[in-house]
């Protein structure tokens, strides 16, 4: 039995990267509009979920983000990160610096930047569905 985490708000599914240097930090990720989480282990982290701080999905037992739609890249600067820095590293981050043809990640450590965190969480109200099958993926 498969079973079907489903956010019910849009943009209640989000994976989100930290990278420090010095006193300076980087947020940066995807939220996406819809999406799912599938496992094979009956979810019972319902009695304790709080919808307004959601859950890592790596803390759900077998869980994986399986279904996801409508794609939005985000990033957000600590006000320690100067501004002409800023965007440098958001030109990075969307691929639109000509300089660089490496992924984010690899640029931002490249720079100096450690990979602190990188994590995937849903919040807000959920439905979860039993599958007697697993889902095809549209990703």
């Amino acid at each position: 039995m498969h079973y079907q985490i489903i956010p019910l708000e849009m943009g209640s599914l989000v994976e989100r990267n930290i990278f420090q240097q010095e006193n300076k930090e980087i947020k940066c990720g995807t939220v996406w509009k819809l999406g799912s989480v599938i496992t094979t282990i009956k979810p019972v982290f319902l009695k304790a979920y709080d919808p307004n701080i959601g859950i890592c999905i790596e803390d759900i037992p077998g869980g994986a983000l399986e279904k996801t739609y409508g794609e939005e890249k985000v990033i957000y600067f600590s006000d320690t990160v100067q501004e002409d820095e800023q965007d440098e590293l958001t030109d990075i981050f969307y691929q639109s610096s000509r300089k660089f043809s490496k992924s984010y990640e690899d640029v931002y450590c490249d720079l100096g930047w450690r990979k602190i965190n990188s994590e995937s969480y849903i919040f807000g109200e959920l439905e979860i569905k039993a599958l007697d099958e697993a889902p095809t993926s549209y990703k």
